[in-house]
């Protein structure tokens, strides 16, 4: 299988607020919204979450669900992955794609207890599905060896013990020889998913201006800095945002061995230090940085958390212009937790002049159900920007505080 791979799908079950299965398909964009605590937040960090599965390498690479993964820290323990933390654990799955032929994979991990032993993680059911034929693998016991029953598509079923690292199986087992092609391309996209958290933190200035070149930004932008002042093309077109949206030139000075980040008015007024420029400038950098890298930075995810945080609303139509402008494709698409309106209302507008298909843009609604946790509602933009369906309490505020003010007018001129 070739390493350009591309996320479709993927399914989480008894995942933190979501007790119920929830399968998301992927567009080009993904929108998320919906109130605060509904879930927005578990549902992005589900990707990284199984990122981390998959790339078994970071912390220890017999936990199947590594605690920190992307640079995010999922949780405490693996308690804290599980709705009710439930001792059966939790499910979950992840569709590829590569020239049509279609890699499925899906296993259950369980928190098993051992009366005088410490707790441990194990798969007690996976399954993989691709061109190349079917594995199921069933748990036969737990504790003890992991012995599992193996059924691999026009084989007679076997029984054995099988090592895992993360998510898939470890050499010199029979299964991680038949499966690396497919083993590759999962690990492929795992290493390319990038995740921007909310709120984020640059370093501080002044830096190094010699040194190793970062491999990314890191989940909270921290590094944003150091990779303009490798990047030469990229800080200019850094710079150029910033005129264009904010009438603000950001720019790199030296200072001796150190590097300083600094912003001053197109006008002729004086230079200062992002951060001494206003919280907002400072806070969209990092999203700037990983909406102007997507094309380049191959397949895999790029999900950012409020990329409107920390800016004036007339702002966020300069973000999702960025956004709208920069997405790279169904190789890498981009998943956006917001609360801003004019983001998808811009995304509305860019479907119905033609500037976006109507099928590279999906948005979830999350909600929480009473007694039945959080819920997933799927939304399509038609061709002429209207949305397929508006569940109720969806940005409705404006409309409503409007309404309050035409009441009160209308009731002072009765009056």
């Amino acid at each position: 299988m070739a390493a350009r791979v591309e996320l479709r799908r993927f399914t989480l079950e008894r995942y933190k607020c979501y007790g119920r299965p929830v399968e998301v398909d992927l567009a080009p964009l993904t929108i998320l919204v919906g109130p605060n605590n509904a879930g927005k937040t578990a549902l992005a960090q589900g990707v990284s979450l199984l990122a981390g599965g998959l790339a078994g390498a970071e912390g220890d690479a017999r936990e199947p669900l590594p605690l920190t993964s992307c640079g995010i820290r999922h949780g405490q323990s693996f308690e804290d992955f599980v709705t009710g933390r439930a001792p059966r654990g939790l499910r979950l799955s992840v569709t590829l794609e590569d020239g049509g032929d279609e890699v499925w994979l899906s296993a259950a991990i369980a928190n098993v207890v051992a009366p005088g032993h410490p707790s441990e993680r194990q798969i007690s059911d996976w399954a993989l599905r691709s061109g190349q034929g079917n594995i199921v693998a069933e748990r036969r016991r737990f504790g003890g060896a992991p012995v599992y029953s193996i059924d691999v598509s026009e084989e007679s079923p076997d029984i054995r013990a099988v090592t895992w690292r993360g998510l898939l199986p470890e050499r010199p087992d029979t299964l991680a020889e038949w499966l690396a092609p497919q083993a590759a391309a999962l690990k492929t996209w795992a290493a390319g998913v990038r995740h921007l958290r909310c709120p984020r933190r640059l370093v501080s200035s002044p830096f190094p201006g010699t040194g190793p070149t970062p491999a990314s930004i890191g989940p909270d932008g921290h590094d944003a800095p150091l990779l303009l002042a490798a990047n030469d093309s990229l800080r200019r077109s850094v710079r150029d945002w910033y005129r264009r949206t904010f009438g603000v030139g950001i720019d790199l000075v030296a200072q001796g061995a150190y590097l300083d980040l600094v912003a001053g008015s197109t006008n002729g007024g004086p230079a200062v230090r992002i951060e001494q420029a206003g919280r907002g400038l400072s806070h969209a950098l990092p999203v700037v940085v990983t909406a102007l890298s997507a094309r380049d930075a191959g397949a895999g995810v790029d999900i950012i958390e409020h990329p409107e945080a920390e800016l004036h609303p007339a702002a966020h139509a300069g973000i999702a212009e960025l956004l709208l402008e920069h997405l790279a494709g169904a190789a890498r698409p981009l998943i956006i937790e917001t609360h801003s309106e004019m983001i998808l209302l811009r995304a509305r507008r860019w479907v119905a002049e033609g500037r976006l298909p109507a099928e590279h843009v999906l948005v979830y609604w999350i909600h929480e159900e009473s007694g039945r946790g959080s819920a997933l509602e799927k939304i399509r933009i038609e061709e002429d920007g209207r949305m397929e369906t508006w569940p109720e309490g969806v940005f409705i505020e404006n409309y409503e505080e409007i309404l309050a003010i035409r009441r009160a007018a209308r009731n002072r001129d009765e009056a």
